[in-house]
């Protein structure tokens, strides 16, 4: 269970509190500056900020974060970041400026630098063992449009339904471990195959259905099962894709039911966050885990 807000409030009262933390976990309370990286400065009397002795330019902890810049105070910011935690299926622009007093905008806005942090590495290496992969599409059905907008599709000759104008997203899954999910441009094995051979390793077990982009996989890796759901093979003994199945349920109740509807450009966003709580969904400390990330450089310092 992260962190609630009562927690934070306790932790982080003010401004002072959360300079303090950002500065232990950046610094270990011995700042550097961020711009020639000398660790000779003095602090400025009656504020937060340093002044370096060695270029002479002012800073403080918040320069090259995702919290450079803000003019909301650091308590909401750790506030926010609770909260979309505690949200399992996320959490939209609108609750979340109702629930800090803020308006919508600097509600996305703090959001969009969350998910920033949210990002996921490749450090802690190659995904093993067991590892399902399947594709899903996210985006509106031309089922659901009004009646005028499907009349007008059927007068042009276009379709009702169909992939054409959803997102394709690819996603990989190591049994009882961490989740991938990438957004592609087109679901092919030009784009898929790229994306498996940089995460997962050639020991590991694939588990597929029988989409053409994965044909040829079992060239390059130790298994690969390929499962054939035309004829309800569902599942094979041990492999079975329903672990990413179920993920993608997540995500889209997520979507649809808090988001409505993203746009293609911020998707990739919007699944850095999903794959953060999946990824971390048992750490218990997973707000300081992210604390740490924000504090972290993360936006390129002028």
């Amino acid at each position: 269970m992260v962190m609630n807000i009562l927690e934070v409030n306790t932790r982080f009262p003010d401004q002072e509190a959360c300079i303090n933390h950002l500065e232990a976990l950046r610094w270990q309370n011995k700042p550097q500056c961020p711009y020639c990286k000398s660790g000779q400065s003095t602090k400025r009397v009656g504020t937060q900020r340093h002044q370096c002795n060695s270029c002479n330019r002012s800073y403080s902890v918040l320069v090259g974060t995702i919290f450079e810049d803000t003019k909301l105070a650091l308590p909401k910011w750790f506030l926010a970041i609770a909260i979309m935690l505690n949200a399992k299926k996320g959490l939209s622009s609108r609750q979340l400026s109702r629930d800090l007093g803020i308006n919508r905008n600097t509600a996305w806005y703090l959001q969009m630098r969350i998910r920033k942090a949210m990002q996921e590495g490749d450090d802690k290496g190659l995904f093993n063992g067991i590892v399902e992969i399947d594709e899903t599409y996210i985006g509106g059905a031309k089922a659901n449009h009004s009646k005028k907008k499907r009349q007008a599709r059927r007068d042009n000759g276009l379709q009702i339904t169909g992939m054409q104008d959803k997102q394709a997203v690819i996603g990989l899954l190591e049994r009882a471990g961490r989740i991938k999910l990438q957004v592609l441009e087109k679901a092919h094995g030009k784009t898929i195959k790229p994306i498996i051979e940089q995460t997962v390793s050639k020991e590991a077990s694939l588990v597929t259905d029988g989409f053409g982009g994965y044909a040829g996989l079992n060239k390059q890796y130790k298994e690969h099962q390929v499962l054939n759901k035309d004829k309800e093979e569902y599942v094979r003994g041990k492999y079975h894709t329903n672990t990413i199945e179920s993920f993608w349920t997540l995500l889209k109740r997520g979507i649809y039911g808090q988001y409505h509807k993203v746009s293609a450009y911020h998707l990739q966003s919007y699944l850095d966050e999903f794959t953060f709580k999946y990824n971390h969904r048992g750490n218990k400390s997973n707000f300081d885990l992210l604390i740490n990330r924000c504090a972290t450089k993360l936006v390129p310092v002028q």
